[in-house]
């Protein structure tokens, strides 16, 4: 991710806080901005890592309670397959959404899913279930490693 998108990005994460009254404390930026910077799932534990040059160490429950805050208020969703967490495209605007997870490099892209939102819900109240969250993951490989792939095949 470029500087200055990565600085976009932080601008409208610190506006929306503040136009919800919500606390983005320096530890919550500073989480924010790692995830955002990783461009694909980061895990807590690289969070820990990334964070302790500056903060020194930082207790686990820490860090996991500002991911809690930041996937409740919409700045990251959690990537149940990795138990990871990847920076939200779209702070404070309600949607449902599916990730693309390339199994080899890692990337990921989060793409809309209202509709297929809709029809996977439609489904569960029939059977007498109520559903409170929906996480739709699709594994695979992204076209960079496809390309890699097919070229090395070829190549031999």
């Amino acid at each position: 991710m470029s500087a200055a998108s990565l600085t976009d990005r932080l601008a409208r994460a610190d506006a929306y806080a503040a136009e919800h009254g919500l606390a983005l404390t320096q530890l919550r930026r500073q989480v924010y901005a790692l995830v955002a910077a990783a461009g694909k799932p980061i895990g807590a534990y690289d969070l820990l890592a990334a964070l302790e040059p500056e903060r020194g160490r930082v207790p686990p429950t820490t860090v996991y309670r500002a991911l809690d805050f930041l996937v409740e208020h919409g700045f990251v969703h959690r990537i149940e397959s990795r138990n990871a967490f990847f920076a939200c495209c779209e702070i404070g605007k309600p949607h449902q959404s599916q990730f693309l997870i390339c199994e080899r490099c890692g990337d990921t892209l989060e793409i809309p899913g209202e509709e297929l939102a809709e029809r996977l819900s439609a489904t569960p109240p029939a059977h007498g279930f109520e559903v409170h969250k929906q996480v739709v993951e699709l594994s695979g490989l992204c076209g960079h490693c496809q390309h890699k792939r097919g070229a090395h095949t070829h190549g031999h």
